[in-house]
C-alpha cells in the first residue's frame, strides 16, 4: 500500500513538471515570460500555479486547460478561480 501511494505521489509529480513545461512554452509563445518573477521560473507546484494563473487571467489558456494543468477536479476549478480573483485583487497580478 504504501508503495502505491509513493508511485502515485511520482506519477503525480511527473504529470506536474510535464504541464509546468507545457505551460512554460505557452507563455514564452506570447513573448511574455519577461513578466514572470524569476522565483516562479522553476517548477514546484506552487509555481505550477502561478504559472497557471497568469496564463488564464492572460487569456492564453482556457479555464477547462487551467484545471487539466493543475490536475483539478470539475469541482476543485470554481474555489480555486475565486481564491485567484481574492489574490489578485489583494496583491495584483504579473500583467499590471
Amino acid at each position: 500500500m504504501r508503495m502505491r501511494t509513493a508511485s502515485a505521489a511520482n506519477t503525480r509529480e511527473l504529470q506536474q513538471r510535464h504541464n509546468f513545461a507545457q505551460v512554460r512554452k505557452i507563455i514564452q509563445d506570447q513573448d511574455m515570460w519577461e513578466r514572470i518573477p524569476l522565483a516562479f521560473r522553476d517548477f514546484s507546484p506552487l509555481h505550477l500555479e502561478g504559472l497557471v494563473k497568469f496564463a488564464y487571467f492572460a487569456g492564453f489558456i482556457s479555464l477547462g486547460e487551467a484545471r487539466q494543468l493543475l490536475l483539478l477536479d470539475k469541482t476543485e476549478i470554481k474555489p480555486k478561480l475565486r481564491q485567484w480573483y481574492e489574490e489578485i485583487r489583494e496583491q495584483g497580478c504579473w500583467l499590471c
